[in-house]
């Protein structure tokens, strides 16, 4: 299907980021258009742009590119909706770049919010289908853990519809979830179980961040467990963590799951990865998040004899990525 069929077709069934009964959700919902500029697909909600950036996830042995996390990037009109108003047809936005959670937190109304993470992963998942070329290996999506908890029975139901649409199938999609912020289990385990059902996988990220606990792995079961960056940093600095990530990691395999070890920015913590038995690798010493995906090799051995960059540099390569 082309570009401008497929977006015509989610812009004509707009009404489906919302429900029906949530009137102001509705009105806000009735600004939503999806739209290709630069040979990119954007989203324009209210007086915010939201555009997709990529980054790739590479296997920690070979340097492939096993697939990319699609990375949220909200830009906010600064005018007022009265200038707005009053400047339609000539005005030109004042794009300001804002948090993914600012973004978020914009939105009060829990409905709302289902509403806009459907809208983002449809964002995602349009720029990755119609990637030029065309793009091997999976897609990791986050999924808000309110849209988790609000929404009942058919978990991944729509979203499987908008895969076929743009020609992706759930087998190629890995849901991504921060399970410390969700309180009530049962009910995550059903939303799980639902999106599993329909062929999706199941990434625990940020696992070792705030109040993870094996427990909840042993029930979970996902297939996939991300490692929080500040695990990476702690065995970097400390020689008893360092001692301890291998065999964390040798109990995430034991639950048949593979790891990915977030936030590698320095060759001395590519390499703590590696030694420490990661099967999967992301940060910015490998890419920075990008609207194109990746598709080349990376060579990790050179990658590993990268010299460290001054702490000026790191804040330098950090901001380069927004």
């Amino acid at each position: 299907m082309r570009v401008i069929e497929l977006l015509d077709h989610f812009n004509t069934l707009n009404g489906i980021w919302f429900s029906e009964s949530a009137s102001a959700t509705a009105a806000r919902s009735a600004e939503t258009r999806l739209e290709v500029v630069a040979g990119r697909v954007e989203a324009l909600d209210a007086r915010h742009r939201l555009t997709t950036a990529f980054q790739p996830i590479v296997d920690a042995r070979s340097g492939a590119i096993r697939g990319h996390e699609a990375l949220l990037r909200p830009w906010r009109n600064s005018l007022s909706s009265a200038t707005r108003s009053a400047q339609r047809g000539g005005a030109k936005a004042d794009w300001q770049f804002v948090s993914p959670e600012d973004f978020l937190a914009s939105s009060d109304d829990g409905l709302d919010i289902v509403r806009l993470d459907r809208l983002c992963r449809t964002l995602h998942s349009l720029n990755f289908s119609l990637h030029q070329p065309p793009v091997s290996g999976d897609l990791f999506l986050n999924v808000h853990p309110h849209h988790l908890l609000s929404v009942s029975g058919e978990h991944g139901a729509f979203f499987e519809s908008v895969l076929r649409r743009c020609g992706l199938a759930p087998e190629r999609v890995v849901i991504e979830i921060l399970e410390s912020s969700v309180d009530d289990l049962p009910r995550l385990e059903v939303a799980l179980a639902n999106y599993r059902r329909r062929g999706f996988r199941i990434a625990i990220d940020d696992f070792g961040r705030r109040h993870s606990n094996f427990d909840r792995l042993w029930q979970l079961q996902p297939d996939i467990v991300k490692l929080d960056r500040s695990l990476i940093v702690a065995a970097s600095e400390n020689p008893r963590v360092r001692r301890i990530v291998p065999r964390l990691v040798d109990i995430i395999h034991e639950l048949d799951a593979t790891t990915v070890f977030e936030g590698i920015e320095t060759a001395a913590q590519l390499s703590l990865a590696i030694d420490a038995g990661a099967d999967a690798l992301q940060g910015y010493l490998l890419a920075r998040p990008a609207p194109d995906c990746r598709h080349e090799r990376l060579d990790l051995a050179r990658l590993r004899a990268t010299p460290a960059l001054s702490p000026r540099a790191l804040v330098a390569t950090a901001a380069g990525a927004i």
